[in-house]
């Protein structure tokens, strides 16, 4: 198996295809234990299959045994998607794991202009429930770049009622999206 996973590590697609079939009745198990809103039995199969091309990626060769480093990373990752932890396989933040050539761009599909639409609307209904002062605070330091020290040199609230009113705002936007 650290063969396959050596190969696969190094773009061999087949190999990777074959350490994928090993898991694949796994996957299936897994799929069928988790019901999230918005994501169809074969969207967490897809998932599945991508947890284990990220733990092909993370695996470091020689340590443990790749099975069970592979089976736990399975149901961790079903488990984060459940808690909302995860989005998707493109927001991992390491760009080295995803074999892509430094010439290349990705294109936006369709479905990720939906998504962003929804996310903005959203945003937007999410800040209308702020309070003015809380919005003014967010705005202040998110789109126009001040520092909340900056911004209570103007007024005569200090750093700290400013800190604790972008938390409180910020915690609010979470709730609501």
């Amino acid at each position: 198996m650290e063969k396959l996973v050596e190969k696969a590590k190094n773009g061999d697609s087949g190999a990777t295809e074959l350490i994928i079939g090993k898991f694949k009745y796994l996957i299936f198990k897994e799929s069928s234990r988790y019901h999230i809103p918005g994501y169809e039995t074969q969207d967490l199969i897809q998932h599945g299959y991508l947890s284990v091309i990220k733990a092909i990626a993370l695996y470091k060769l020689g340590s443990n045994s790749f099975n069970g480093y592979c089976i736990n990373a399975i149901r961790m990752n079903f488990r984060a998607l459940l808690q909302g932890e995860i989005k998707h396989f493109r927001e991992v933040p390491n760009s080295n794991m995803i074999d892509f050539d430094a010439q290349e761009h990705y294109e936006f599909t369709l479905e990720d202009e939906v998504i962003a639409y929804d996310e903005s609307k959203n945003l937007y209904i999410a800040l209308n429930t702020l309070e003015p002062f809380e919005r003014y605070v967010l705005e202040r330091y998110y789109i126009m770049g001040h520092s909340l020290t900056e911004i209570a040199s103007t007024t005569d609230k200090s750093y700290y009622q400013y800190l604790r009113i972008k938390k409180k705002a910020l915690k609010k936007l979470k709730a609501i999206m």
